[in-house]
């Protein structure tokens, strides 16, 4: 017996093949099916249950971790939904066990010993063409392989996949914040930010500042026209949140200029990882600052 198979996404791409495990000591339980001679489908004295113990391993490549992502990022949730398609081979009894058993010991003319005779059991369902004593289905085969192939659907939480599987896979450390995506310019920040992390995931750093640009560019216009542009709220509070951003979010547009400049050595001069990272964590807490700006205004005109 054996179970192999392949290690799908939710819209149906093969991301990795499945197979056993050297060590079954960790391995959960899977009901195959049952072994035993063919009776009556209400009869069970006669068959045994088998479990089969086993681990499943599926090696991700990058291509696949990356695919997995980008559809994570696409559910509503967050969340990864994986197919297991398991193929499961196993042995199946054909055996037929006839209704002949040894009757009281009888003496015959000449002769002492048993009468074999048939005896009716309404359990069994041995055919009256099969003359064997013990047989499979009227031959010599007594073991049929089958496989059958079943499909279970793994949901991983945003939560889960963030803080205990993305580490491990080498995807990074997260940093979570609460995002409201109400009303339509919220929304739209918010695309702003999925393209800027699907760039950083392709390690498109210009891609990266350039859609958290729009995306700050956005809620400055958005809180500026419902404040009328000379409120304390636009001025002060949002003004030097919106300050700071758009200075680290412009620093792409300017690094020719500072190479030029001769201030700093060449080598020191380059957008890293980490700042694109820091870059989309302050444009997510920015979008969720400036949703409650607005919504401040939204109760103030109520």
């Amino acid at each position: 017996m054996g179970v192999s198979g392949y290690l799908k996404s939710d819209d149906g791409r093969i991301l990795s093949l499945l197979n056993e495990a050297d060590s079954q000591e960790i391995g959960k339980t899977i009901s195959l099916g049952t072994l035993g001679a063919k009776g009556s489908e209400s009869d069970e004295v006669f068959k045994e249950k088998i479990v089969y113990r086993l681990s499943l391993i599926a090696i991700l490549n990058r291509e696949s971790l990356n695919y997995i992502e980008k559809r994570r990022l696409s559910d509503t949730k967050r969340r990864v939904i994986l197919n297991l398609e398991l193929h499961a081979t196993f042995l199946v009894s054909a055996t037929l066990v006839s209704h002949l058993h040894l009757a009281e010991k009888v003496i015959l003319p000449g002769k002492e010993g048993y009468r074999v005779v048939f005896a009716y059991d309404p359990k069994y369902t041995s055919s009256y063409v099969n003359l064997w004593v013990l047989s499979a289905t009227g031959g010599p085969g007594f073991l049929n392989v089958e496989e059958r192939i079943r499909t279970v659907t793994v949901t991983i939480s945003e939560s889960d996949w963030i803080y205990d599987f993305a580490p491990k896979l080498g995807l990074g450390e997260y940093f979570i914040v609460e995002i409201p995506k109400g009303g339509d310019v919220i929304r739209e920040a918010w695309s702003y930010v999925e393209k800027a992390e699907e760039a950083f995931r392709r390690w498109d750093s210009k891609s990266v500042y350039a859609n958290c640009r729009e995306a700050g560019k956005l809620l400055d216009r958005a809180i500026k026209e419902r404040s009328g542009g000379e409120s304390f709220v636009y001025r002060e509070r949002w003004g030097r949140a919106y300050a700071n951003f758009e200075k680290l979010a412009s620093l792409d547009l300017h690094i020719e200029d500072i190479k030029r400049s001769q201030s700093y050595k060449a080598e020191e001069i380059e957008i890293s990882k980490a700042d694109c990272e820091y870059l989309l964590v302050l444009t997510k807490a920015l979008i969720k600052f400036a949703e409650e700006l607005l919504r401040e205004y939204e109760i103030a005109k109520t």
